[in-house]
């Protein structure tokens, strides 16, 4: 290369890294990615202590991240030329077999906050166990996709085992509290390996981090056992599937299009009346069902519409004498309807939204079961699990 294309390379390379790094700037900020499903972050206020703190280096470079101009366009491209390159991971994300894209959850386990809200879940659930014996008492946590679907990871992956943190919370709660989801999901798993084109096989998407509505019956199933609330009889529920054009939040974090899940939904045979409360306002819905969610990126929000802080379902005409607490993160969405047709009332209680006293709350309502439900991942860097106690 002579000397003049040398300036011209040049040229061109710092044209496009200026210009980009301008245009972004010029940009107006979005408040939210609709692909991924998350805020974006804003540009962050310049203060002396932000500033000599690290703060707003740190707040910046993530502004920066999130704004740039093309960004899906540029993660598109990204994605792509790890595939070509025989990439086996990105992004924290494994691309395994069968088309999964499986998060690693690398590091999480291992943080303070995992550690910390283990001990938060127990002495919560102590303090329960003085009050509910533990027919009435229940924690699920749900081990993610890399635990179950272990087998359909990359050749020399090495993912951080899940079973090691689930024993150690196992470990410390009061007897007859744990309902062993991980036990559940994999023998349900080794059954739908017997017979791979039966329908309703799949246990979690393929494309977000979700389980799937035929895990959440599994489970719902065997704690309903355990805890002699019931039993679920062969035609209880109908299946339908509501949408296969699903493409959840991993995929897009990604950058992929065209790879596509399916939403199923679990109804009883015979139905019943109730009506949902939510965030005590006047929001009454008569279905857990949001039919507007399908047509939006956020398909999963089918269930429910979203998160919110408290929604409270109300069976007028079930008569069973008891009521249900659900303290949960969203793995819980497809769960929760399961038990209406067994309790009188379920409050669904989210501690990521709720900024009240859960504890006054449980005081207050007297519900004769209380189920702690959230998956493995988000239960071990959610830091709202201290108000458990608050």
């Amino acid at each position: 290369m002579n000397k003049h294309q040398s300036v011209y390379v040049n040229t061109i390379f710092l044209l496009l890294v200026f210009g980009l790094g301008l245009a972004s700037l010029l940009h107006p900020s979005s408040e939210r990615s609709e692909t991924e499903n998350r805020p974006l972050q804003q540009m962050p206020a310049l203060t002396w202590e932000s500033l000599f703190s690290g703060q707003f280096s740190e707040d910046y470079e993530e502004y920066l991240s999130d704004q740039f101009i093309l960004r899906d366009q540029w993660i598109t491209m990204k994605t792509d030329v790890e595939r070509l390159c025989l990439k086996q991971d990105s992004n924290d994300v494994y691309f395994a077999a069968d088309d999964y894209l499986i998060e690693k959850h690398s590091d999480v386990f291992a943080q303070d906050t995992a550690q910390q809200n283990i001990q938060r879940l127990a002495g919560f659930m102590q303090q329960m166990s003085e009050r509910y014996d533990q027919d009435h008492l229940s924690c699920i946590i749900v081990p993610n996709a890399v635990d179950v679907l272990a087998d359909k990871l990359p050749p020399f992956a090495d993912p951080y085992d899940e079973e090691i943190y689930l024993e150690k919370i196992r470990s410390v709660l009061p007897q007859g509290v744990w309902v062993d989801a991980s036990k559940i999901l994999k023998d349900a798993y080794a059954k739908s390996k017997e017979a791979p084109d039966q329908a309703g096989n799949e246990l979690y998407y393929r494309t977000d981090h979700h389980w799937k509505s035929a895990s959440a019956m599994d489970v719902f199933a065997a704690w309903i056992a355990q805890k002699h609330i019931g039993e679920v009889v062969p035609g209880q529920f109908t299946v339908s599937e509501v949408s296969d054009t699903f493409e959840g939040t991993i995929a897009s974090r990604l950058g992929i299009r065209g790879r596509a899940d399916s939403i199923e939904r679990y109804d009883p045979a015979e139905p019943f009346d109730y009506y949902l409360i939510y965030n005590r306002s006047d929001d009454v819905r008569n279905s857990v069902y949001h039919e507007a969610s399908l047509d939006t990126r956020d398909q999963y929000a089918y269930f429910y519409g979203g998160n919110y802080g408290l929604i409270e379902a109300k069976m007028p005409d079930a008569h069973t004498g008891r009521s249900l607490l659900v303290i949960k993160d969203s793995y819980a969405h497809c769960f929760t309807p399961l038990t209406y047709g067994y309790f009188d009332k379920v409050d669904m209680l989210d501690p990521r939204y709720f900024n009240e006293s859960i504890l006054q709350r449980i005081e207050e309502e007297e519900y004769t079961d209380i189920l702690f439900l959230f998956n493995a991942a988000g239960f071990a860097e959610e830091t709202s699990i201290a108000r458990l106690l608050a």
